[in-house]
């Protein structure tokens, strides 16, 4: 007995002991730099809640949780008459996105009048001079404060809460008076999924002692990372393409307050200290100067506050100002931003250089004590800001203004719903736009391949966009065919480049937003506004008819692969049109989807799951019930109208793929198809059932290569009858794969470089008109003298191998870090239905491809222009025919060496492979949400490849 009571007693000892190791691990010890005095020092309102008191530990000792901010916040807009809480949008997980309106009792009361002041000096081209200095004298000034759009980025989002709590609870009479001069907007969370991702992965990878290694899971976080919204958008380039509901709430609300400040919270590596505005060049032109001269005011004060406290800070060095996709597009309406980026610090804190440790509440207080020192500035200096911005918003409408003589074009367009996208864009920006019901005829008109004309006439039903608005900034900015680079900026690249690889771009040098979209545009160097009417959108419709054999929906239009896809998961028979038809006196495009009664009859109810899927996917269907197609058109019968197979969709992720690639393509999936599809580990492929899938989409990578098991299981797969798409960086690994496909990467394919060369000749003479090279055709004798594309080899001098790699090895050091390239595409391949002859691509140091199959190379770099003056020549590996020239740069920086090199490579490739096929597409299609051109490419590839490339229906 004594013996098991002891037994009892030694076991129950070991599970208090176990217990309280339990209790250590989920407390960790204090981390060094606790003792960092608290941040909020002073006099508070008894009655409003303290940080501490709701979050149980001090404001910066811990990284609040995205339910804590938005909890504490509501507390706080319930207990203090300084504050209205808005809620401006929700995220994909249904999370809270909220901004509080922070200023004086008597300035909430009166916050209407306030905004209403406000947006009657945003357009002043009506006020008479004694009205604005009436509003500017009793208008207070609105900053806009926001933070940790980068969910891992948390410093800013804690130190938002430690200004909220300071602006509405302080009793001080500086603070007080900062509260009458200015309206105070604080985003505190503006990546709330993100955010939540990262707090999990602390709480996962914490230890029971703290840990200042900055290359520990707990510093570093682990794949997707916490950066990213749910669909692994990076938010902060996310302003003005708008893809994202976090973006589009937030947009809205900005053009609303019409902020003269704009602040935006960040973090970068661990080991460096903060930076902050003003940037370095390359600066974007469509930025005031005002704005410029203003940031350095700002800058100066903050670092005179930084200096008080001996904090180590620097400005620009990195930090440029070119693309207008960041926060700072606010700029281009007006505001002053400027921009924090504090040195990441876990909650652990971080352990430096030097062998101090930097505390995770210091770098709160970085930030906190930053927004302070930069709204005491906008205090300081109120009227004379808000008078600058009301300058320039009245010389954006000047008839003799910097903007007056511009208008932008986009030219009419049968792909109905990626117009439509486009000019929602423009709504949500406020972006005046119209149309124009006859043919109006303009001069000094630029297209997007850069040609020049006089005098042109833009077609009835295009969308004109006047620059002479109060917008005109941001109007320039994103619809400008290109940004102007100063001549020293470009120097500075070209000798970084050539001395160590670095640059001087931070993000890409191209954005331009119709080319993005794939819509052709033109730049007009006039002001176009009379005889235009408003734009009315196209309602969509379903057109039936009596007797109606078919229903079609327009191949250009993008809906039409929305509605195959949701038609096809729901069970009902698709077909696709190859080539154009006309029914019923209505013109169809190729790659129109059609649905038959033949096809259809047995199943129940297919006329109503059409109507109800063709009214979510706003497509226009019409009924015919004429099934011969007009002269030697398509009968609807023929073989031209092929059967589609059931896309299931598979994509690779986790480990080693890039998220924002993968994110990308799965946003595209969920928010333009709409269909089921599975997400497969890549490390577990190996035991994964293929057989349940027909499509299988491999992102782009980070790092790492698939193992050799993999690639034989997909190599398998395909020959069964899959369609494998492989995009961006992973095409290296498929391309150089022994005997995967045929295409090969352009380094890889010298050896046989005049094949290649032929196979383009073969590609560009089976697209021409008229015949070329074709001499006294039908006469009865043998011809003695024949063209071969091979006979002017000796006279062009063609390099051998060795000069060929040493060609290589040199023009592959300029390949560009964002440009916008003109391809051209084959017009007679399904993967390019819905896509015009001439695509723009975005394009970096991405593969190129090769081929020597005709068929394959869907669509190359470059666009063929007529020169009669042009003789053959070769560039590169590459001819350029007699009489031609070939056009590639169509926005952004592309030096001429890498253009010689990209020039006829191809972009995009499809073969046959057993019953299956593969398409490499050497970039990521879908580049945040708004690369629509490449991206309408891999929606035919994802939805229509089953159907039209492969040739046998994988068993189930």
């Amino acid at each position: 007995m004594r013996l098991i009571l002891k037994g009892l007693l030694t076991s129950s000892l070991m599970s208090l002991s176990l217990l309280a190791q339990a209790s250590v691990l989920m407390k960790p010890n204090p981390v060094p730099g606790a003792e960092y005095p608290p941040l909020l020092q002073g006099d508070y309102q008894p009655n409003i809640t303290t940080p501490e008191a709701f979050l149980g530990f001090d404001v910066g000792q811990k990284t609040a949780t995205p339910a804590q901010i938005n909890a504490l916040v509501k507390q706080w807009a319930s207990e203090s008459e300084r504050v209205q809480l808005v809620e401006y949008a929700r995220s994909y997980e249904d999370r809270s996105l909220h901004y509080l309106v922070i200023s004086s009792k008597d300035n909430i009361a009166n916050i209407d009048s306030i905004q209403s002041n406000i947006v009657e000096l945003s357009e002043p081209g009506s006020l008479s001079d004694a009205k604005v200095s009436q509003l500017l004298a009793n208008t207070p000034a609105t900053a806009w404060m926001a933070y940790s759009i980068h969910g891992n980025e948390s410093s800013g989002a804690d130190s938002a809460l430690a200004l909220i709590y300071h602006l509405i609870a302080s009793k001080d009479a500086d603070t007080q008076r900062l509260l009458d001069d200015l309206v105070i907007i604080v985003d505190p969370m503006m990546n709330p999924d993100g955010r939540a991702r990262f707090t999990k992965q602390l709480q996962q990878n914490r230890s029971s002692a703290p840990n200042f290694d900055v290359q520990s899971l707990l510093h570093t976080g682990v794949w997707p990372f916490g950066r990213t919204n749910h669909y692994h958008f990076d938010l902060n380039r996310d302003f003005y393409y708008a893809v994202n509901p976090e973006s589009r709430g937030r947009i809205k609300a900005i053009n609303q307050w019409h902020p003269l400040l704009m602040i935006d919270g960040h973090e970068m590596g661990a080991l460096d200290n903060f930076l902050f505005g003003p940037p370095r060049e390359p600066i974007n032109e469509h930025i005031a100067d005002s704005i410029n001269r203003w940031s350095k005011v700002f800058a100066n004060d903050q670092a005179a506050a930084f200096d008080q406290q001996g904090w180590p800070y620097y400005t620009g060095e990195w930090f440029e100002n070119l693309y207008p996709g960041y926060s700072n597009y606010a700029e281009y309406r007006g505001a002053i931003h400027i921009l924090y980026e504090q040195a990441r610090t876990a909650e652990d804190g971080v352990r430096l250089h030097n062998g101090a440790i930097r505390s995770y509440k210091k770098s709160v207080h970085h930030q906190f004590y930053s927004a302070l020192a930069n709204l005491k500035t906008l205090q300081k200096n109120r009227e004379a800001i808000f008078s600058d911005y009301v300058k320039n918003r009245k010389s954006h409408v000047d008839k003799k203004g910097k903007y007056a003589d511009q208008s932008f074009v986009v030219l009419a367009t049968d792909n109905h719903s990626r117009l439509q996208q486009f000019l929602d864009l423009m709504d949500l920006q406020g972006i005046r736009y119209y149309r124009n019901e006859q043919p109006l005829k303009v001069r000094n008109v630029t297209d997007q391949l850069g040609q020049q004309r006089k005098s042109r006439t833009i077609p009835r039903n295009s969308i004109i966009i006047p620059n002479r608005q109060y917008n005109a900034p941001l109007i320039a900015a994103i619809l400008e065919f290109d940004a102007n680079i100063k001549d020293e900026v470009l120097l500075e690249e070209r000798q970084k480049t050539l001395r160590d690889g670095s640059s001087v771009m931070y993000d890409s040098t191209a954005w331009n937003l119709t080319m993005m979209y794939g819509l052709n545009a033109w730049q007009v160097g006039q002001h176009l506004a009379a005889g235009l009417d408003d734009y009315e959108q196209r309602k969509s419709e379903f057109k039936d008819r009596e007797n109606a054999i078919a229903y079609l929906v327009d191949g250009a239009d993008d809906a039409s692969v929305s509605l195959a896809a949701r038609l096809l998961e729901q069970d009902v028979n698709v077909r696709v049109l190859d080539k154009p038809g006309v029914y019923n006196q209505v013109n169809f495009s190729r790659g129109t989807v059609v649905v038959s009664i033949a096809d259809n009859r047995h199943k129940p109810d297919w006329l109503g799951t059409l109507k109800r899927i063709a009214s979510e996917t706003g497509s226009h269907v019409e009924a015919i019930n004429q099934g011969l197609g007009d002269g030697d058109l398509p009968d609807i019968g023929s073989e031209h109208l092929q059967l589609l197979q059931r896309p299931q969709i598979a994509m690779l992720t986790q480990n080693g793929i890039s998220p924002y690639d993968y994110g990308h393509i799965w946003h595209l999936i969920d928010t333009q198809l709409g269909v089921r599809h599975s997400h497969l580990a890549q490390e577990l492929i190996g035991r994964a059932d293929l057989r349940r899938y027909n499509v299988l989409i491999v992102p782009g990578r980070w790092y790492g290569e698939l193992s050799k098991g993999t690639m034989d299981s997909i190599d398998n797969w395909v020959k069964a009858g899959g369609t494998l798409i492989v995009t961006g960086s992973s095409v290296v690994q498929f391309a150089k794969a022994k005997d995967f496909i045929s295409s090969k990467l352009l380094s890889d394919s010298f050896e046989d470089i005049e094949d290649y060369n032929l196979a383009l000749t073969r590609q560009w003479l089976s697209e021409q008109d008229k015949m070329a090279k074709v001499d006294k055709l039908g006469q009865h004798m043998v011809a003695d003298n024949i063209w071969y594309p091979w006979q002017n080899d000796k006279d062009l001098k063609p390099m051998d191998n060795k000069q060929l790699q040493r060609w290589n090895d040199w023009t592959k050091a300029f390949m560009p870090s964002g440009a916008l390239l003109a391809t051209r595409t084959d017009q007679k391949h399904w993967l390019t239905y819905g896509v015009d002859r001439v695509l723009p691509v975005l394009t970096d140091n991405a593969p190129l491809l090769m081929t020597k199959s005709v068929t394959s190379a869907v669509v190359r770099y470059g666009v063929h222009l007529p020169n009669s003056e042009a003789k053959e020549r070769l560039i590169g590996w590459s001819t350029i025919p007699e009489g031609n020239d070939l056009s590639l740069r169509m926005s952004g920086l592309l030096w001429p060496e890498a253009a010689q090199r990209i020039a006829n490579a191809a972009y995009l490739t499809q073969e046959r492979k057993g019953n299956g096929q593969v398409i490499l597409i050497a970039n990521s299609p879908n580049f945040r949400g708004a690369t629509k051109g490449t991206a309408r490419i891999l929606l035919n590839a994802m939805v229509y490849g089953p159907g039209l490339g492969a040739s046998a229906k994988i068993e189930l």
